[in-house]
């Protein structure tokens, strides 16, 4: 299990409103890196979307709570992984980090962990202005 994630990110906004806004599957558009994705896709407890505009992702919504949001990959992605965020009340602000917990072989990891940090660090960035 190869596990990839953000420093700390610090939003402007109570964990409430944080939270809110990263239960909705619609969101994630906005937090995606535009020149990233493609073809984005949700419906209540799901979004889709094609990265780097070669594989499509699809993610579920799966355990959430005011500390953590997790979204599991279904099968047919190209690699089985989840998406984590982690949220904690800090004042009237939010930190918090995102987390990718992914199966990968070497040779996989080797070509993919260096994108999936960037795109992980463009999120929170993005969230960060959405709600700042």
């Amino acid at each position: 299990m190869v596990e990839i994630k953000t420093k700390e990110f610090i939003v402007k906004a109570p964990i409430e409103k944080v939270h809110a806004f990263l239960s909705e599957t619609k969101n994630y558009v906005l937090i995606l890196p535009k020149e990233q994705i493609s073809d984005f896709q949700f419906s209540t407890d799901q979004f889709s979307f094609k990265a780097a505009g070669q594989v499509t992702l699809t993610l579920v919504k799966g355990t959430c709570t005011l500390h953590e949001l997790q979204f599991n990959g279904m099968k047919g992605n190209p690699f089985a992984f989840n998406l984590l965020v982690f949220l904690d009340a800090k004042n009237e602000h939010t930190s918090g980090f995102i987390q990718i917990n992914a199966e990968l072989n070497m040779m996989f990891k080797m070509l993919i962990e260096k994108p999936l940090h960037q795109l992980l660090a463009k999120m929170a960035e993005n969230l960060s202005k959405q709600l700042g």
